[in-house]
């Protein structure tokens, strides 16, 4: 693109983005991008450990015809998947942001 053409709107947004957050045109090092993927895995664990147990109780309140149970189950489900959901990020936002 020459300097005489217009900018794109496109254009135009990520260069605002990147003024705002000069961090994101850093690129990981493959520590980072390892630690990142780390991160990933033990938190898609801890979610599937949460939903195996859960979707257990659920089912054994279902079988004894307990609906109010099966749902404060679900709702519980949700809320801890809901907190390992925030962990993970918080984890990922500190590992992204570290300096190489």
């Amino acid at each position: 693109m020459s300097e005489d053409e217009p900018k794109s709107t496109l254009e135009i947004v990520m260069e605002k983005l990147r003024a705002k957050d000069p961090s994101s045109s850093t690129p990981l090092t493959q520590e980072q991008k390892a630690e990142i993927a780390e991160i990933k895995n033990r938190y898609r664990a801890k979610i599937a450990e949460v939903e195996i147990r859960h979707q257990d109780l659920m089912k054994k309140a279902n079988s004894r015809g307990s609906v109010e149970e099966t749902e404060k189950l679900a709702q519980e489900m949700a809320r801890e998947k809901e907190r390992l959901y925030r962990e993970e990020e918080n984890a990922l936002q500190k590992v992204r942001n570290a300096r190489p």
